[in-house]
């Protein structure tokens, strides 16, 4: 939160396949989620759920690898969101935030394996898709 947007952002081309790769550093039962906004933080929709399935595993850290299906359109202010949800208290879980500031544009040139840079934690939101925590 309160990071001012890049001035340089990532372009992917509309509609595209983008590879996200990242790490998780310190062991936590619970699952990453993918968000996508195109109108400045507001309005996220689900792109991806991806599981923990190292849950059990000392050999950090855990390096995760998905293919996102990007939205159709141009946007020039859009946000890629990922949460990771902490499930170690199942009725209260904790979450860890990152973004990246991306376009989407109709006539870049597809780049399906290029992976977004691995985003590092946040502090602990109050809530899931709270656009606050992005910029």
């Amino acid at each position: 939160g309160g990071v001012a947007r890049t001035a340089t952002p990532k372009v992917v081309a509309s509609g595209s396949q983008l590879r996200v790769d990242w790490q998780e550093t310190i062991n936590h039962p619970g699952y990453f989620e993918f968000y996508f906004s195109s109108a400045g933080d507001a309005n996220f929709i689900k792109l991806a759920t991806v599981n923990d399935n190292q849950n059990g595993s000392a050999d950090l850290p855990h390096n995760f690898s998905t293919m996102l299906t990007m939205p159709n359109g141009n946007c020039t202010g859009c946000t890629l969101q990922m949460i990771q949800v902490m499930t170690e208290v199942p009725a209260s879980p904790s979450f860890y935030y990152s973004c990246a500031d991306i376009e989407l544009s109709t006539t870049a040139a597809p780049a399906p394996t290029t992976p977004l840079p691995t985003p590092s934690p946040s502090p602990e939101p109050p809530s899931p898709t709270d656009a606050g925590h992005c910029h």
